[in-house]
């Protein structure tokens, strides 16, 4: 009987004794399995237990990890990781810390360790159970979000521009330091709406109407220009651009942009502006001058034709009040009335044009005409001061885009200088030459050659610049105001001394694009 008792104890005993075994081999397959590094440690943190992962990614035996782990750590990381791992161990409760660890291969990959103490029933630490998780990707990824961060951080502190953002009701809520250089405080402007600190909201109602609008409609905008005061009491004119941005859900929370200080661009435009407007007066001036100087020789001109159109008239009548009225010789007579009064209205016209003060309007021209009319306008200076005019006009030239009285404007300067250059010339002919021709590279030339002194090699690279000039009368602008409107329309004007005596000023358009 006891026997029977013995056995049945023994094989109980066996069972049971079986039965733990197959489930520590469940449970070390299990451990083995799982996909991450799973350590133990004895209560003074000594590792005494990795599981299969662990050994294969150190490439480590347990008596290895057991005996010598600190030394697969990074150098750099060894005392830190040391420091941390025994604070976990004095805390006595659950800890992470994050260390580079030395994998197989050599190459040391920063691993995530979580660590939880395991007590027995006095409360004793008897075991720490812990986990390693490979993290090298994650911090690959996030180095390179600060480096990214910190990129167009740099970016940002650096660049003339700065940013801001406004919220649903577009007031500031975030601006860069940058405006403290223009004297415009973010903090001052925090709070506060666009249209709040702009200054230009009532002189340009239709401009912040739009803007507002497309605020209201949560749409982008670029470069939408407006004017401020600084702390000094200057004006700033500000550039803008903004994009709204939402929610995942789509509810709208404001704007994100950039502002660019381009007072300096303004103020540059608008000096260009009143320099352009100071040189068509100075034009303007020069053309009514140089008007006065022909007043005498113009009145001339426009005398002959009404000479002719009183002695044609009263022919006319003659040949009607005959006892058998002349009709032929009468028509003839109102033929020539009507034939010198178009050209007293010539005349006119021409004059009247060159003393307008007109804005610039270019339109297909042939610059052979425009010399012309220059030439029939400038022909009793010519005669006036004993100088013989000669002309050589090429014909069919291509036509050129350009402002008819600008630029006969140049080429009756051109002639008034060479007039007044010829003054001075008594032991030879004073002739004044105007030539248009086809240029070699393709545009048309038109030149004014004299028979004066001459043009002395200092004063050569001088004579297109403003307030220089070689009479005593003068105020140096003539030819400054030639080159600015020749390359106005994209020409060049030159001066050269010719083969014999006397000077020659020549100017070059470039063609009419369709006639290209």
């Amino acid at each position: 009987m006891y026997d029977t008792e013995q056995r049945t104890v023994g094989k109980a005993l066996q069972k049971a004794f079986d039965e733990t075994e197959r489930s520590e081999d469940r449970l070390r397959l299990v451990i083995d399995t799982i996909p991450t590094l799973v350590w133990r440690a004895g209560p003074e943190g000594s590792p005494d237990f990795l599981n299969q992962p662990a050994l294969d990614y150190t490439g480590l035996s347990l008596e290895q990890a057991t005996l010598g782990w600190p030394r697969a750590f990074h150098p750099d990381d060894k005392k830190r990781m040391l420091i941390e791992w025994n604070a976990i161990r004095e805390s006595g409760r659950r800890g992470a810390l994050e260390a580079r660890l030395r994998r197989f291969d050599g190459e040391y990959r920063w691993l995530l360790f979580r660590a939880v103490p395991l007590r027995n029933e006095a409360g004793d630490i008897v075991k720490w159970y812990g986990s390693a998780t490979d993290i090298e990707d994650r911090k690959l990824t996030e180095e390179a979000l600060r480096e990214s961060a910190q990129r167009f951080r740099d970016y940002a502190e650096t660049a003339s521009d700065w940013l801001w953002e406004s919220g649903p009701d577009h007031e500031i809520t975030r601006i860069s330091d940058q405006l403290d250089s223009l004297g415009l405080f973010p903090s001052a402007a925090t709070g506060l709406a666009r249209w709040d600190i702009a200054t230009d909201v009532e002189t340009e109602p239709e401009k912040w109407r739009q803007h507002r609008a497309m605020h209201d409609a949560h749409l982008p905008f670029r470069n939408f220009v407006y004017r401020t005061t600084s702390s000094s009491g200057s004006a700033v004119y500000i550039q803008t651009s903004g994009k709204p941005f939402f929610d995942a859900k789509g509810n709208f929370l404001g704007y994100r942009g950039t502002g660019t200080d381009i007072t300096a661009a303004i103020r540059a435009e608008q000096t260009e502006e009143a320099l352009r407007k100071a040189q068509t007066e100075l034009a303007h001036v020069t053309r009514v001058t140089m008007l006065g100087e022909m007043t005498a020789s113009i009145s001339h001109e426009v005398n002959q034709p009404l000479s002719a159109v009183v002695s044609a008239a009263g022919a006319c009548l003659r040949w009607l009040d005959r006892d058998i009225p002349n009709l032929d010789e009468a028509r003839r007579a109102v033929d020539w009335i009507i034939k010198e009064g178009n050209r007293a209205s010539e005349v006119v016209r021409r004059v009247r044009a060159l003393a307008n003060k007109t804005s610039t309007e270019k339109v297909p021209v042939d610059v052979s005409d425009v010399a012309k009319e220059a030439v029939e306008l400038m022909r009793p200076a010519t005669v006036k001061h004993g100088i013989s005019l000669r002309t050589e006009f090429a014909s069919a030239l291509p036509m050129v885009l350009g402002d008819r009285v600008q630029l006969q404007q140049v080429i009756i300067n051109l002639m008034m200088n060479g007039i007044e250059a010829m003054q001075t010339v008594t032991d030879q002919r004073r002739e004044l030459l105007v030539r248009s021709e086809c240029d070699q590279s393709h545009g048309v030339l038109v030149s004014v050659t004299d028979t004066g002194p001459g043009i002395s090699s200092e004063n050569a690279d001088r004579l297109f610049d403003a307030f220089f000039t070689t009479k005593s009368s003068g105020m140096g602008m003539g030819l400054s105001i030639c080159r600015s409107i020749i390359q106005a329309h994209g020409g060049r004007i030159s001066a050269v001394s010719s083969a014999g005596p006397g000077a020659r000023f020549q100017l070059t358009l470039p063609l009419h694009q369709e006639d290209t």
